[in-house]
């Protein structure tokens, strides 16, 4: 963990092919979710490359109901997948929500998520980049080998 980056790492009993194919469908991030923060879906098609947008809508105790756009920057397949959030209709705000994944050369995988704001520059939105906090994230986890169990 730095000031800029929280990222958590655990082993889930499934092949790597599977655990990618689980979080390349945006339609289900709400049941992986461990903040309580994404709520649906609004794409329904499965992430297949850099530069696709997936929306989401999401609810917040301070701020309700909304929905962001999150516009994909890292796309290998059974590897890597990261995005960047939006207000619909803006750009991107420079924080990343991603994943890394490995095989442990057998069935299971080594799974890191992360969220990194290193790039992040609007102070609206810095003032909160440590609301999803690690524990959450490890929540995130937990939840993901659940759905692959």
């Amino acid at each position: 963990m730095s000031d800029t980056r929280i990222e958590v790492t655990d082993t889930v009993d499934a092949p790597v092919e599977r655990v990618f194919a689980l979080l390349a469908d945006p339609d289900r991030h709400p049941d992986l979710d461990g903040s309580g923060t994404v709520h649906a879906s609004h794409t329904h098609l499965a992430i297949t490359e850099v530069g696709d947008v997936f929306v989401m809508e999401m609810e917040h105790p301070a701020r309700g109901r909304y929905r962001v756009e999150n516009h994909v920057v890292r796309y290998e397949e059974d590897r890597a997948l990261a995005w960047t959030p939006a207000a619909v209709g803006k750009p991107p705000s420079g924080h990343v929500w991603g994943w890394e994944l490995a095989s442990d050369g057998g069935d299971r995988t080594v799974v890191t998520h992360y969220h990194d704001w290193a790039d992040l520059s609007d102070p609206e939105i810095l003032g909160r980049v440590r609301e999803v906090s690690a524990d959450d994230m490890r929540s995130t986890i937990a939840n993901l080998a659940a759905a692959l169990a």
